[in-house]
């Protein structure tokens, strides 16, 4: 294989799926000034042309459901019917994206008579709008290849931006077909560049050309906070969705099964690769062995395998590095007392890894104090409310968190404690609206995403005044 060609290889089986050009920085530097002959062009489009764009996009996205859902499985080893929903959101993304920029973008009148400073105020008349930042770097992660694309990208163009994307080097071919579906729509092709490479040695550049204005990431926490610190010296702007290790927090008067079930679906869906996942259960112990036999029954019922497979329920990593990792998480788990039990082994080939329980965790262990990107779930067990709030606060993350309770005030009250950036009662923490603002406390995150906060963040707020003669 020449070394300018990268291998996509399926986490199911290993298998090449395809291959990519393995640009370096010249080319991205070349794709960056494309770019930015996309933002003149696309800048000065009126709204009316970019949001029939949008739409099209959104309906082709729909006719093409079923394609790209099997895309996804094989590069992502996303199950299929997961798949299925995440092409679908893509498509509301870009309709979202549509009907909201309008009001984005319709700036507002202010009553400067109301201030006695600067003199004259009496005599003038002072507007703001909203105008395009220029090129945009969108770094997207490899669990969302499709949903994540369009978080970034359809605001984006929305507003006026072009978009330099650089997929994750285990899912790019996801953003290529969602390239050429944008120009299908009736995008200039200058206005989204796609560029595929390792990120140690493209990175850089796609963080620090003087054309790009904004940069957008959803991945690592250590990542992000290193590209945030370059682009920020640089004075570029910034919006990074992090890292996350969400705590579900079960009381005694909650519905077990209901608590239960939704807990198993929180920590397992897409083998535990999300960022809002369930990552840490924390049970009170007077239903503590109640809880846990519930979700041990629950997650042996999934079906672990082919995420072709209609039936499958949950695939594998995505790839050997991952198992790599997991298996270190369970070694320090074992190592400091904890006890590991499988719960579900899966197929032996590809980069399946076992849903795996961890019982008797203690703080000072990785599956408690980092995010564990994988199908390993801690259940602690706690005397308090006060030792439930202590432990859920104790990692550096903050992005969502959950309460199982029938006492909707006493949900409440705890919620005001949780130092997270939602916090849902009764339900998983695997919630997202699309339109609304989603981000994190701490070390999840700076700034939000969500479709009318993403163009806000994407847009340069512009007074004018004008003296009337």
């Amino acid at each position: 294989m020449s070394q300018e060609v990268i291998e996509v290889r399926s986490p199911s089986n290993l298998n090449v799926i395809g291959t990519v050009k393995r640009m370096h920085k010249d080319e991205v530097r070349g794709e960056i000034e494309e770019a930015y002959k996309g933002f003149e062009i696309i800048s000065k489009m009126p709204l009316y042309k970019r949001t029939a764009i949008l739409r099209k996009v959104s309906e082709i996205l729909e006719r093409e459901q079923e394609r790209l859902a099997k895309l996804l499985v094989m590069e992502a080893g996303k199950p299929i019917r997961d798949s299925r929903v995440e092409v679908l959101r893509a498509s509301r993304l870009f309709r979202q994206a549509a009907e909201e920029v309008g009001m984005v973008l319709e700036g507002k009148n202010y009553r400067v008579d109301a201030y006695e400073y600067p003199p004259g105020n009496e005599n003038r008349i002072v507007v703001s709008t909203r105008e395009p930042i220029g090129v945009v770097s969108a770094i997207l992660p490899f669990n969302f290849p499709i949903n994540s694309f369009a978080h970034k990208v359809a605001p984006a163009l929305a507003v006026g931006n072009s978009v330099v994307v650089k997929p994750s080097i285990n899912t790019p071919l996801a953003a290529i077909e969602m390239k050429k579906i944008l120009v299908e729509a009736g995008l200039p092709d200058s206005a989204v560049r796609v560029v595929t490479g390792y990120s140690s040695e493209i990175g850089d550049e796609i963080i620090t050309h003087p054309l790009v204005g904004l940069i957008t990431l959803t991945g690592s926490t250590q990542t992000g906070l290193k590209i945030a610190s370059k682009a920020v010296s640089l004075g570029k702007r910034i919006i990074m969705e992090l890292g996350g290790s969400d705590p579900i927090i079960i009381l005694e008067d909650a519905n077990i099964e209901r608590a239960s079930s939704i807990a198993v679906r929180a920590r397992f869906e897409y083998a535990g690769q999300n960022c809002n996942a369930g990552k840490r259960i924390i049970v009170r112990e007077e239903i503590y062995d109640k809880f846990v036999k519930a979700f041990n029954d629950k997650a042996r019922a999934l079906k672990v395998g082919d995420p072709l497979d209609e039936t499958t329920d949950v695939g594998p990593v995505i790839n050997k590095e991952s198992v790599e990792n997991l298996n270190s998480v369970l070694a320090d788990a074992k190592a400091k007392g904890g006890k590991v039990e499988i719960l579900n082994k899966g197929p032996e080939s590809g980069s399946f890894f076992p849903l795996t329980m961890v019982t008797n965790p203690s703080l000072d262990m990785l599956v408690l104090k980092s995010e564990v990107f994988g199908p390993i779930v801690p259940i602690v067990s706690v005397k308090s409310d006060e030792e439930a709030i202590r432990i859920a606060n104790s990692t550096e993350y903050g992005l969502q968190s959950a309460i199982f309770t029938n006492d909707v005030n006493r949900a409440l009250k705890l919620s005001r404690e949780l130092k997270f950036g939602a916090v849902i009662i009764n339900d998983s923490t695997r919630l997202r609206w699309d339109s609304l603002a989603f981000g994190g406390f701490k070390k999840s995150g700076i700034g939000r995403e969500g479709v009318r906060e993403t163009m806000l963040e994407m847009t340069e707020n512009k007074l004018i005044a004008i003296t009337l003669l």
